[in-house]
């Protein structure tokens, strides 16, 4: 079975980001979003950033022990500006960007165009009808993410909500995507086999609280997407 690539979204510590590497994430997702219970300052993303830089440099200089994963950071926003989204990335050093708001593919090429890193794309996902819309992005993103329709107390994710996964049974999309919503260790072997999606998203459902990541968890749930 080809491994899924698991990102966990809306880390907020150095010792969840270790947990991460630990467990064998793909992604970890840093949240700047103020509305959300994962909102990371920028110095909190600093402090995330640096110890980041001080696990590869471990690994770079063999000091790293074992074989654990070094998960590719990426920067969640909502309609930010380009100052603003500068800030991000100067605080956070991701590897990719991730937008859960109302951009659109003109946006998103003057982003990559200015900061030339990779983009996630949100997509909400309620009916069939929702999925016409991923044909826009084709060429114009790198990944889509599809997550549950609604906005819940006006979050981007992370609400523990999902759509019918028989909607992505026979999606045949040219771009790279990811599933998200809802997702928990008890559910997401059996959402992996109805959408053969090959890469997940987690946030709310590897957490003892909103905001806070439990490390049983997240080690459960990466377990869990490598079933099958």
């Amino acid at each position: 079975m080809t491994p899924i690539d698991v990102k966990i979204c809306g880390i907020g510590t150095p010792a969840d980001y270790d947990i991460c590497c630990a467990a064998g994430a793909a992604f970890v997702g840093m949240v700047f979003f103020e509305k959300s219970p994962r909102h990371l300052t920028r110095a909190q993303a600093m402090t995330i950033r640096d110890h980041a830089r001080a696990v590869d440099a471990k690994a770079v200089t063999g000091e790293a022990v074992g074989s654990e994963a070094r998960p590719k950071r990426v920067a969640l926003s909502v309609n930010m500006n380009d100052s603003q989204i500068e800030e991000v990335v100067e605080a956070a050093d991701p590897h990719m960007l991730q937008l859960h708001g109302d951009e659109t593919p003109e946006r998103v090429a003057a982003l990559k165009t200015r900061f030339g890193l990779p983009i996630i794309k949100a997509i909400r996902i309620a009916a069939a009808e929702d999925l016409a819309a991923c044909t826009m992005w084709d060429g114009a993103v790198d990944w889509l993410l599809f997550d549950a329709k609604g906005d819940p107390d006006g979050l981007p994710g992370g609400t523990g909500h999902h759509f019918d996964w028989r909607l992505l049974a026979d999606h045949k999309g040219q771009t790279k995507w990811m599933l998200a919503g809802g997702l928990s260790p008890d559910n997401v072997a059996q959402a992996i086999a109805i959408t053969n999606a090959r890469a997940i998203d987690v946030s709310s459902g590897v957490e003892s609280a909103p905001g806070k990541k439990d490390p049983r968890l997240i080690h459960a749930f990466v377990s869990a997407t490598q079933i099958g």
